[in-house]
């Protein structure tokens, strides 16, 4: 039985993944079977043409992809580079190198897309120009899956048009990004786990950094100038190191030093590697009666040694009071019963915060109605299937899965009594990362769930 005085809970989900904008989709890699028509020195790809690279590593003088698409399988450096428009495909474990014998940056107009499986490399500057970039023609280059690596590490990357994007959902090193007054927020869309290092950090439109699920770290290790904030999501970690500095001299301009916007900022922070033993998401979440007493239990994505929990009280959702705190430890799952007097309504929030830094690292707010605490997405970690439960008077209208790198993932789903099994139909690699929507018809549901 519920206590005399009924305790109505509201489920609001703010994890930080619900804030976040999805990046754009990548499309699928192209694997080479040794056959395809390979590529030539001082060839010209035109529209309608696809050329392939495998064999031996090899460097060519020239090649201009004027509409036409590339595929690289093997490790090819082009010396003189040209892009007009067309598509650029680096599968896993290859390499491509754009390299610096023209001697002036490289200006993607429209049209033109990278995406990146494996490793691509930009000995020139490289800027995302308008020219003809349209909604439909957009300029994109994505680094594609925790394993893609993009790299230019004494080059300026620049955005400075509305219809260009750059994803990245591995490893990208810069001497600097720019974000032009042109660029459009979210133009730069971070994967999770993905990490994103320059010297130079010049932001010029407000929240042109996002993060698409669970978080990411961005490291600046010298200089940073900023004329809007530089994100609205609060699971962008930034890394800025001992010697960096942001430009003040700029403030009769109009410029804010230091506007990281809603990030999560760690000052003289040696690089992201020293962020990663953070937890980066809350994997479960859920609020349950226990002999009259209201049970908060939740897990996160991983062990929470340097995290201490902070779980809160609060009648208005608004106005909230610490309850207790807990200390994180090698576990993933904790739990924390409420023994204070009740009230007609009750809000918790769970709060993790670094214990060095002092900084609020992820949160988690609970305040729904009692037919939504039901909801119950397990086992984390699986293996072929999971399972959804939710309450007896809701009934499920879809599920929807998404991997760490953006792609939807097919699922089969069959009810089995009082729960339903969920089996995910695409190829999941050991300790991947999925991210679970159960949509009923009451509310949106959401989870993280770890495949083994």
């Amino acid at each position: 039985m519920l206590p005399r005085i009924l305790t109505t809970i509201f489920i609001l989900l703010l994890c930080h993944f619900n804030m976040a904008a999805q990046c754009k989709p990548a499309i699928p890699s192209q694997p080479c079977i040794g056959t395809e028509p390979l590529v030539v020195d001082n060839e010209s790809i035109n529209i309608g043409t696809t050329k392939w690279y495998y064999g031996a590593t090899a460097t060519m003088n020239s090649l201009t992809l004027n509409g036409g698409k590339l595929v690289v399988c093997g490790d090819l450096t082009i010396d003189k580079f040209y892009m007009d428009s067309g598509q650029i495909i680096i599968n896993p474990g290859a390499r491509f190198v754009i390299g610096g014998g023209i001697g002036s940056g490289l200006d993607l107009k429209g049209k033109s897309e990278i995406y990146n499986y494996g490793t691509l490399e930009c000995q020139r500057n490289l800027s995302l120009q308008g020219g003809w970039a349209s909604p439909s023609k957009p300029n994109i280059i994505m680094n594609i899956g925790i394993a893609s690596a993009f790299r230019m590490p004494n080059q300026y990357f620049v955005i400075n048009n509305p219809n260009s994007w750059f994803v990245n959902g591995g490893t990208a090193q810069f001497w600097g990004i720019i974000t032009d007054v042109q660029a459009a927020p979210s133009s730069v869309c971070l994967g999770i786990r993905s990490v994103t290092q320059m010297a130079t950090l010049i932001n010029k439109v407000a929240n042109t950094y996002t993060v698409s699920v669970g978080s990411a770290c961005v490291y600046v290790f010298q200089f940073s100038q900023h004329f809007g904030p530089l994100t609205n999501i609060h699971n962008l970690f930034v890394c800025l190191s001992a010697g960096h500095t942001s430009d003040s001299g700029c403030i009769p301009f109009g410029c804010t030093p230091n506007n990281w916007g809603a990030a999560q900022v760690f000052t003289s922070c040696s690089g992201c590697a020293a962020l990663a033993t953070l937890p980066s998401g809350f994997s479960s979440f859920s609020l349950t009666e226990y002999n009259g007493l209201n049970q908060l239990n939740w897990g996160v994505d991983r062990e929470a040694g340097t995290c201490r929990f902070y779980i809160e009280h609060s009648g208005d959702g608004y106005h909230f009071s610490t309850l207790d705190s807990l200390e994180g430890t090698n576990s993933r799952s904790y739990s924390f019963t409420d023994r204070s007097s009740s009230l007609p309504v009750h809000y918790y929030r769970v709060r993790c915060v670094e214990k060095n830094s002092g900084q609020s690292i992820m949160s988690k707010t609970i305040s729904s109605t009692d037919k939504q605490s039901k909801m119950e997405i397990y086992p984390s970690p699986f293996t072929e299937f999971f399972y959804v439960r939710i309450s007896d008077n809701e009934s499920l209208q879809r599920v929807r899965l998404t991997s760490a790198d953006g792609k939807t993932v097919p699922v089969s789903i069959r009810q089995e009594g009082y729960r339903w099994r969920i089996t995910p139909l695409g190829v999941l690699s050991k300790n991947e990362i999925i991210f679970v929507q159960v949509f009923s018809n009451y509310r949106i549901g959401e989870a993280t769930v770890l495949h083994r």
